[in-house]
């Protein structure tokens, strides 16, 4: 009885009903694949990637619908002059002899006016109430006033409506207003606008109304909003956890820019001298999402992701500091890797615990790792060599660091190069104003700025020095002359393109290896049915 039970499972595992019903399970499973680390982070969202945990490519050479309904928007078929600066306007005429004026401003009523006039609403007669009926917007016609009015990008329209209505509701104690008229228009127009330039009005619309700071959550309302509207993350518009990751990723990536002093808050002068407000226009104005270098590229944000995915092997979301020993090909020290968790800057410092590193400490770490000739990764790398906290890098500091190099060069059989020797060659580039000692400053010099990251990556990165040390002189030129701006611009371009040939490649190979399965069973199969397959024994059902 038992060889006969074996012959009809054997039989029955080899039928074609059987190895269809088996692929297709498989295909459903693969589609089906979420990322249940994620779900356990609190992700409570409903649609999942198909590739499961790693975020899709950007889609090459397709004109999305947002595109097009971009282009047909009446926001972007207005008549108002497009050349004005950003600060101009004024709600009242200013005094002319009735001819415009080069440099002359804007009045900005008569555009209002001109919006209610065109697609503005009349209420309705029993919202009258003794007074004469008045237009009002919507959100879905306050655009034109968001974009040539207030000069804000488009994406800012529905934040920019609610702030109006938040406001205007609270100067009044009520809840009453859910549209904008036109005197809410002047009134809002009158405090929060003519009184301040482009950056000020920028900065005080992101920020709460009672604070005197922008904070990180700030950031979310319009974040969203471009997610939503821009033609280059439609693609993203099925795959929610990935929005939520891109978001982090670009409000991080503003943080570390603009907020040199890591306190988590930015300040209305820290904007100012800074370009957030030219970023957030010229991703509005641009439909390539990865044009946009500063803070919003989706190409950096999948670089950086998929480093930190692949660096965190138990999917907790967090870096630990043997995962961090394994960035760049086992790259980094022990030391400096002890020195990050210690002492490295953090995003957001109240919410940080030091044992690991978080997805936004993460972010910090690989833009100073990757771009050691910026102003703020120079200070991320010197607050870590500077073990004792005295804003001075001396000789003992950096011979401890260089000791572990001397050691890993010596067990890899590299040629050892001498402490004295590496330091006479970075000395004589940096060319610091005291030579007992460097400060940040010495790093940040104009004819410096480029090889200073030399001296730290011969600290504590092993592979990066052992580079610089064989450079070639002329792929050194090809790198002055190309077309990125910064060493981190460089990297994301060929880390991008290196993931995709890697995933193209695991695409072609699971591809083939299921044609080869697949012509395997049916040889099989017609082997076995030769032979009488379940033809003999199919008298009893199984």
């Amino acid at each position: 009885a038992a060889i006969k039970m074996d012959e009809l499972l054997v039989s029955w595992l080899g039928s074609d009903t059987v190895y269809e019903n088996v692929q297709q399970l498989m295909e459903t499973y693969r589609a089906a694949e979420a990322p249940e680390d994620f779900e356990k982070e609190g992700d409570d969202s409903s649609q999942s990637s198909p590739r499961g945990v790693i975020p899709p490519f950007y889609p090459k050479g397709q004109q999305t619908q947002r595109a097009r309904r971009r282009m047909l928007h009446p926001k972007n078929a207005t008549s108002f002059p497009s050349t004005a600066l950003l600060d101009d306007g004024t709600w009242l005429p200013m005094p002319s002899n009735g001819i415009q004026q080069e440099g002359e401003t804007t009045c900005v009523r008569d555009l209002v006016e001109s919006v209610f006039a065109e697609v503005g609403r009349e209420e309705e007669q029993g919202q009258q109430q003794q007074r004469q009926r008045q237009r009002y917007l919507t959100v879905e016609t306050f655009g034109r006033i968001t974009k040539d009015a207030c000069r804000f990008p488009s994406f800012f329209n529905a934040p920019l409506f609610s702030r109006i209505l938040d406001l205007w509701n609270t100067r009044n104690d009520t809840q009453n207003a859910h549209v904008i008229t036109q005197e809410m228009m002047e009134w809002f127009w009158m405090q929060e606008m003519e009184p301040y330039d482009a950056p000020e009005r920028f900065f005080r619309l992101l920020k709460q109304p009672e604070h005197d700071y922008i904070a990180r959550d700030d950031f979310l309302p319009y974040i969203k909003e471009l997610l939503n509207d821009h033609p280059g993350l439609e693609f993203l518009s099925n795959h929610a956890e990935f929005q939520e990751k891109y978001a982090v990723t670009v409000i991080t990536r503003i943080f570390y820019v603009v907020n040199k002093c890591h306190s988590g808050r930015i300040t209305s002068r820290q904007v100012r001298r800074s370009d957030l407000v030219q970023a957030f226009h010229q991703v509005d104005e641009e439909e390539d999402i990865n044009k946009v270098t500063r803070y919003f590229s989706y190409e950096h944000f999948y670089v950086l992701y998929c480093r930190f995915w692949e660096l965190d092997g138990d999917r907790d979301y967090r870096i630990t500091r043997e995962d961090l020993l394994k960035y760049g090909d086992h790259s980094l020290s022990h030391m400096i890797v002890d020195r990050i968790f210690d002492a490295a800057p953090r995003p957001f410092e109240t919410m940080t615990n030091r044992e690991f590193l978080s997805y936004e400490d993460f972010i910090f770490f690989m833009l100073s790792e990757e771009d050691k000739a910026n102003e703020v990764s120079v200070r991320y790398w010197f607050s870590c060599v500077d073990v004792d906290g005295d804003g001075k890098l001396n000789n003992m500091e950096m011979r401890s660091f260089y000791a572990v190099q001397l050691h890993r060069m010596q067990c890899m059989g590299h040629e050892i190069v001498p402490f004295e020797d590496m330091l006479c060659q970075m000395m004589d580039m940096i060319k610091p104003a005291n030579p007992e000692y460097l400060v940040a400053e010495d790093f940040l010099q104009a004819e410096c700025a480029q090889v200073s990251g030399a001296l730290f990556d011969a600290l504590f990165n092993l592979n990066k020095y052992l580079m610089f040390e064989q450079r070639d002189p002329f792929v050194e030129r090809q790198k002055r002359e190309d077309e990125f701006e910064t060493d981190w611009d460089r990297f994301a371009c060929i880390d991008y393109n290196r993931l995709a040939m890697e995933e193209e490649a695991r695409e072609e190979e699971a591809m083939e290896i299921d044609w080869v399965v697949a012509g395997d069973d049916d040889e099989e199969t017609d082997e076995f049915n030769a032979m009488g397959g379940l033809s003999s024994a199919s008298e009893a059902p199984f």
